[in-house]
């Protein structure tokens, strides 16, 4: 099969550092214990259960704040994650007398410092987001901040202030967030729009819009929790490309290859570079008629997966 590697793709400049910083944390005898993980550090479940394996513990459930997921951190460090966190976050973890590690992407503390000038200036602030994602989370922190998923969202908010300014979670797909600035220029034509989307996510989705016109079908390597990743899936299905987004070889659906010829192949900001490369190596080998490269179980060893790269 032919199999087209859709570049960039894998690791952003900000999964790097904070990856960088955790094997630091880790080897580090000085840094406090034990030492808590508020929230997942990138969305990727290999990447969190190398962590845990190394004792940095993730703490992290589902639709619980940031804020509250604090209060099982009683003691030792804590480590902020690329998402960033709001300030009353960031205080409550030193008044409770936790050592505090920030590893906050720069792209992300860029769009916080927009939010907050904004909001200085007497605007309120649209955040084009993603319901109970971190950075939705921490944005919405601020008074004066309202989050954004849809134009419906658009439609039903109501202010009587003039000044009002619009940015984004870094993640976001470009095409849902040029439909919402349409619709609330349409409402509020003095807006002051600003986009926030990261350069990694922009020139991944990109090279997603523009990959080859016949390419048959696209495979996202990502964590189903990753959002960058779910984005860079709808991006190829709305040029017209199907995709699938798989977590690693073992997701790959046999018949869904069968009479595919030519497919792409991209991943995600958190996605470790094996796991990625395995799927495209087993997309090249697939043979219709060969049984023996039809077996998908993935030989990538999860243990300390993060610190290959």
């Amino acid at each position: 099969m032919e199999v087209i590697k859709i570049s960039p793709r894998g690791y952003c400049h900000g999964v790097v550092d904070a990856i960088a910083q955790m094997k630091h944390i880790a080897g580090d005898p000085s840094v406090e214990r034990p030492i808590h993980i508020l929230g997942k550090v990138v969305h990727n479940q290999k990447i969190v259960d190398d962590l845990e394996a190394l004792g940095l513990r993730t703490v992290h459930e589902e639709g619980v704040s940031r804020l509250e997921l604090l209060n099982r951190v009683d003691r030792g460090t804590v480590v902020f994650t690329a998402h960033g966190v709001s300030d009353s976050v960031y205080n409550k973890a030193v008044s409770r007398g936790l050592n505090v590690i920030d590893t906050t992407c720069r792209d992300v503390r860029t769009s916080q410092r927009t939010i907050a000038e904004h909001l200085e200036k007497g605007y309120d602030v649209l955040f084009i987001g993603k319901e109970n994602h971190p950075e939705s989370e921490t944005a919405t922190g601020y008074e004066g901040v309202h989050l954004i998923t849809s134009v419906k969202d658009v439609e039903s908010f109501s202010t009587h202030n003039k000044h009002i300014a619009v940015t984004n979670q870094t993640t976001m797909s470009l095409f849902d967030i040029y439909s919402i600035h349409k619709a609330i220029q349409k409402r509020f034509p003095d807006a002051t729009l600003i986009d926030e989307v990261c350069d990694a996510t922009r020139m991944r989705q990109l090279a997603i819009k523009n990959q080859p016109a016949d390419v048959e079908h696209c495979f996202v390597v990502g964590d189903r929790h990753s959002n960058n990743s779910n984005k860079l899936r709808d991006v190829s299905m709305q040029a017209g490309v199907p995709a699938t987004l798989v977590e690693s070889v073992e997701d790959i659906k046999i018949g869904l290859l069968q009479g595919l010829r030519k497919v792409s192949v991209t991943s995600g900001a958190s996605t470790p570079t094996a796991i990625t490369r395995e799927v495209i190596e087993f997309l090249t080998a697939y043979d219709p008629s060969d049984a023996s490269t039809h077996r998908t179980r993935s030989q990538v060893k999860q243990r300390n997966l993060f610190l290959k790269e």
